[in-house]
């Protein structure tokens, strides 16, 4: 079984120093136990981008873990400078049976 999280943000200014920040999260993130994978898609539209990435952990205690660290907190910290909207959605898949949990901010 694997435990999914999916970051949908809508990015204001698409800077050098969110891409830095980004990177150094995700790097950071692939060296953490439970870690499996991470996708990321950037799709350009008149109004910006827009930003989903997908992280697959191998149990929930990893996925609370990563959302509790420092260096993960230290990014979210930065949400209102960078995104006008996040939504988050952690996907739990228990015997073919599939459970959300939404979180969003503006």
């Amino acid at each position: 079984m694997a435990y999914k999280v999916f970051f949908i943000a809508r990015v204001k200014d698409y800077n050098d120093a969110y891409e830095e920040m980004s990177e150094k999260v995700y790097d950071y993130a692939k060296t953490l136990p439970g870690f499996i994978s991470l996708e990321e898609e950037h799709m350009e539209d008149e109004q910006g981008t827009t930003e989903i990435t997908v992280t697959t952990w191998k149990t929930k205690e990893d996925v609370m873990a990563w959302r509790t660290d420092p260096v993960h907190m230290e990014a979210k910290a930065r949400a209102k400078e960078w995104y006008h909207w996040v939504v988050g959605k952690h996907v739990e898949t228990v015997d073919g049976a599939v459970t959300l949990k939404d979180t969003q901010y503006k």
